[in-house]
């Protein structure tokens, strides 16, 4: 068991990692959301004006929830990478060089 832990812990440091580079391009994509306000004025003349006001009022809700659960995400896979790779340096001790 003891010799099968540190390898445990590196193939998810390998999965955090990818999951890292994805949050970064759904980081990247966020302002993209701002791109739904180009259909209020739409919304506005088919639908008439209660359904355009809601309308403008989603995109920002939808772009501010948005920015919310990526950030969060984002912070916990940073925290738990950190947390593994000092317990992984514990493990293997002070003489051992990190396997990059």
């Amino acid at each position: 068991m003891a010799r099968t832990r540190p390898d445990l812990i590196e193939k998810e440091i390998e999965r955090l990692e990818e999951q890292a580079t994805l949050l970064e391009r759904d980081w990247k994509r966020l302002p993209y959301l701002w791109g739904g306000m180009l259909l209020v004025g739409p919304i506005w003349l088919i639908w008439g004006p209660v359904v355009g006001l809601y309308a403008f009022l989603c995109v920002p809700c939808l772009f501010f929830t948005a920015l919310y659960l990526v950030g969060v995400r984002r912070s916990e896979n940073r925290q738990l990478l950190a947390e593994l790779r000092r317990q992984l340096e514990r493990m293997r001790g002070p003489d051992a060089h990190p396997a990059t």
